[in-house]
């Protein structure tokens, strides 16, 4: 919301009301930083961890607001690069973080009650008309803030805490729940973890490791199951999630309105009160209110999320396995036992290390993916061809139609007031589905459509749960 430079005197941040320019989200850089990449060579600092002794941007160090060095490269197995550029010849001295709060207590005084006001608006004007408010509780700084801000907006009876849980948080997210769990309870506030039925790494088996183009595991791992726990312990459809998204995170982001309704899941409302937040004023507002702080911040991430993630890259990588390496070695392991490339010896690490797994668009490419269906059609017919016959597919089609079944093999499918006959038979040990239907309308091309992802639902699902909660809130 505010511009920022850095304060000389105080090796802090001061915020000002400048024109923002494009912010490099700054955070501060502790003793477990500086240790875990090597800097402890180069400059001397006592080993205290409270307070922080510079500000990062990206890989950039600032101390005292003078760049002092650069880390470059890194990855899974090996540690960034450090470029020095100012020689310290005295050891470091720590951030002077109270008067960095008295500097910016006006700015900091405005930003709350603003946001704070806007939370009450909108819960004022929506009260009564849904069934639950309720915050998405991660565990990293912005959610922290955001349920600070809330606290201190509404009653504690009319909003609840949700934390999904992915079951690949650091050790120090968890820390983090524990304490904000029983903050919570001591207060009165509602405090619920949701959890998939799925295990991560059973989830990761069946699926195949997520990638940037195919990113099911929030969905599966964290979005399913709070829907399911919102449905089936507050018997909740009508909601408001309050997030902690801000815009400053990325791009898409950055795109984000500040209210919305079915962006995420149909028929949900969404808030995000901070949603123009800078970095600098979230850990402002963390040091000034007292708030429990991350441990993981300390070692030197931007953002705290799962262990192993396809969007993760370069230094943090490696400072995520070096903190947790048999977890995540774990989650490595399945990657490469996945794939269908050979990556025995030293290509499996580098395979690893280049992040090649991460551009995977399809599911070619892993031995997890077995094909059961294939599709042909002739002129006058639509065929499936099925290596097991799994009658569940009767379920399915009650999404797109009504289904007559005439003889054990023999069925009336309609679509759209239309009728089409099908019939099931076993050739050559395979079972065949065939379908009177030629692509002569549109009506009939969407029913091939519908129906090809009824036998696909059918064969595929493994029973994540996601489109059961999506259901929920149709």
């Amino acid at each position: 919301m505010y511009n920022y430079t850095y304060d000389h005197e105080t090796g802090g941040v001061l915020l000002n009301t400048l024109p923002m320019q494009f912010s490099k989200e700054p955070r501060p850089v502790y003793c477990n930083e500086l240790d875990l990449l090597g800097f402890d060579r180069y400059w001397k600092y006592e080993k205290q961890n409270t307070t922080p002794y510079m500000w990062a941007e990206a890989n950039r160090y600032y101390c005292f607001g003078q760049l002092v060095a650069l880390t470059k490269g890194g990855n899974l197995y090996i540690a960034p690069e450090i470029e020095i550029k100012e020689e310290l010849s005295n050891p470091l001295k720590p951030v002077d973080i109270d008067v960095t709060l008295k500097k910016n207590a006006g700015f900091l005084q405005v930003l709350e009650q603003e946001t704070v006001k806007k939370i009450y608006d909108v819960w004022k004007r929506h009260k009564g008309k849904l069934d639950v408010f309720y915050v998405a509780f991660s565990g990293g700084k912005d959610s922290v803030v955001l349920l600070d801000l809330v606290r201190k907006a509404l009653p504690k009876d009319e909003f609840v805490v949700v934390f999904g849980d992915t079951q690949m948080e650091f050790p120090d997210t968890y820390e983090v729940i524990d304490k904000a769990e029983a903050q919570c309870k001591a207060e009165g506030i509602r405090f619920y973890r949701a959890k998939s039925h799925m295990k991560a790494k059973e989830s990761w088996c069946a699926f195949g490791p997520p990638s940037r183009r195919i990113r099911w595991c929030c969905t599966v791992l964290k979005t399913a199951p709070v829907m399911t726990l919102l449905k089936n312990k507050l018997d909740a459809t009508r909601i408001m999630m309050l997030t902690g998204v801000r815009a400053e995170e990325s791009i898409q982001r950055s795109e984000y309105e500040e209210f919305s309704v079915g962006k995420k899941v149909s028929g949900q409302y969404s808030f995000h009160p901070i949603l123009d937040w800078n970095t600098p004023e979230i850990y402002l507002h963390i040091y000034n209110n007292g708030l429990v702080f991350n441990e993981a911040y300390k070692s030197g991430f931007n953002r705290v999320g799962c262990l192993v993630c396809p969007n993760s890259s370069g230094k943090h990588e490696y400072l995520k396995r070096i903190r947790s390496m048999t977890e995540t070695d774990s989650y490595l392991d399945i990657i490469t036992d996945t794939t269908t490339k050979d990556l025995s010896g030293r290509n499996r690490e580098s395979f690893l290390a280049n992040g090649g797994w991460k551009m995977r668009t399809t599911g070619h490419e892993l031995t997890v993916t077995k094909r059961l269906i294939e599709f042909n059609e002739t002129k006058t017919a639509f065929e499936i061809e099925l290596d097991a016959y799994l009658p569940k597919w009767k379920d399915w089609y009650a999404a797109i139609g009504k289904l007559a079944q005439i003889t054990d093999n023999e069925f009336e499918l309609e679509y759209n007031g239309s009728y089409y006959k099908a019939f099931l038979k076993r050739y050559n040990g395979k079972f065949v589905f065939t379908v009177d239907a030629t692509r002569t309308s549109k009506d009939t091309v969407d029913f091939i459509h519908y129906l090809r992802a009824v036998f696909i639902k059918t064969y595929y699902c493994v029973g994540c749960g996601d489109c059961v909660a999506e259901g929920n809130f149709l």
